[in-house]
């Protein structure tokens, strides 16, 4: 399964979170997907939606990669 892309380097909220939710809704149960996002409220809205819409938040950013979360569809 290839990974899919989604660069939202430069988008403010609610942006990011919006093609996120896009391409998510397109894709097959444990798709992973990376997103970059250099906007401060992504380190809130990205865990809250996979929180809430039961999707698995691999990895958040840190500084090795700064921009980068990692998220992998759920059920819904």
């Amino acid at each position: 399964m290839e990974i899919i892309q989604i660069d939202c380097i430069g988008l403010r909220c609610p942006e990011p979170l919006t093609l996120l939710r896009n391409q998510i809704r397109k894709a097959n149960e444990g798709q992973i997907f990376h997103l970059l996002s250099d906007d401060p409220v992504s380190l809130r809205d990205i865990p809250s939606f996979c929180k809430f819409m039961k999707h698995t938040l691999v990895s958040m950013p840190d500084k090795s990669n700064p921009h980068l979360f990692v998220i992998k569809k759920g059920l819904n």
